[in-house]
């Protein structure tokens, strides 16, 4: 006996409903480009430097996504919004349940496709490999809901995880100065590092020129920093022209090199804000996150061995 329950599926969507749904889309979409580029007009590299810590703990979204999600939770005036995302298949993977009722946020989704290449399509020859006929190229992007934890059964948890956390937390931005020296040294042994304990302005300085280091202050975070220096226009060769962006990425570095020797440290962004204050041009998203991602790239190449002091 035939089921009355008549079963709908996208084939059965006449063009007229699907043109109407594509368009619909794509005004979903534009509103949401538009979301972002209000958002980011507001915003400066300063209001986004102390995000980091969220932006490692996404799982395969991009920057402008991670953004774009802050942006929706600014509209939504969401005071719980973490920014620990994922979609609602992987949160199901964790044993991990979307609270009902839930509003996800929505990302852009590359959609990629295969096309033959020219080189394969000229070959002919019949044992060849089928997948190297074809290369993946982006063709759309279509939009996706992402949900944040505190929209899960996990956020109590969380909460309490955090506090725990807290209670461990350095009360500094600092670890130990000799350790921080003798990874500089070992790992950059082509850099002169020069000591010049004394009381003045500057905390340190790099000299592009002949790759050495002064450190004028027994600080960790000054031989980072100017070590950051050292990687960013001698070892990345970052085409950054303005002094002020020089100064936040060099920082950037530093942040990073600390947390990789104490993942709990509370770090200080403060001279950061300030060099962000002065960007006349302030970063693009895109080149923060080339930026971003080359530095952690890089950094994560190196074996971290602490080392206690003298």
């Amino acid at each position: 006996m035939e089921s009355k329950t008549k079963r709908y599926c996208k084939s059965s969507f006449t063009p007229e409903q699907k043109k109407e749904y594509r368009q619909k889309k794509e005004s979903e979409k534009q509103q949401l480009l538009e979301l972002y580029q209000n958002f980011l007009a507001k915003h400066t590299i300063r209001d986004f430097i102390g995000v980091i810590t969220n932006y490692k703990t996404m799982h395969k979204y991009t920057m402008r996504n991670f953004f774009m999600c802050l942006a929706q939770a600014e509209k939504r005036n969401d005071t719980k919004f973490v920014g620990v995302l994922n979609s609602y298949q992987n949160w199901n993977k964790q044993n991990i349940q979307v609270l009902k009722g839930s509003k996800g946020y929505k990302v852009l989704v590359p959609i990629f496709s295969k096309v033959k290449s020219l080189e394969s399509e000229s070959q002919n020859t019949a044992n060849q490999d089928e997948q190297n006929d074809s290369k993946q190229v982006l063709s759309y992007f279509k939009l996706g809901n992402t949900f944040d934890i505190s929209q899960t059964t996990e956020y109590e948890n969380y909460l309490k995880e955090q506090k725990e956390i807290d209670k461990v937390i350095m009360k500094n931005a600092e670890i130990d100065y000799n350790t921080a020296l003798n990874f500089a040294k070992a790992n950059f042994p082509k850099v002169k590092i020069t000591e010049q304990f004394k009381d003045q302005s500057t905390k340190g300085q790099y000299d592009p020129l002949t790759k050495e280091i002064f450190i004028y202050e027994k600080s960790s975070h000054t031989v980072f920093h100017e070590l950051g220096h050292h990687i960013i226009k001698s070892v990345l060769n970052f085409d950054v022209k303005e002094y002020a962006k020089d100064e936040v990425l060099a920082e950037l570095t530093a942040y990073l090199l600390m947390i990789r020797f104490d993942e709990n440290i509370d770090y200080n962004f403060k001279y950061s804000n300030v060099w962000s204050n002065r960007i006349r041009d302030t970063f693009e998203i895109q080149e923060f996150e080339h930026y971003f991602k080359t530095l952690t790239k890089y950094l994560d190449k190196f074996e971290i061995t602490k080392v206690e002091g003298n």
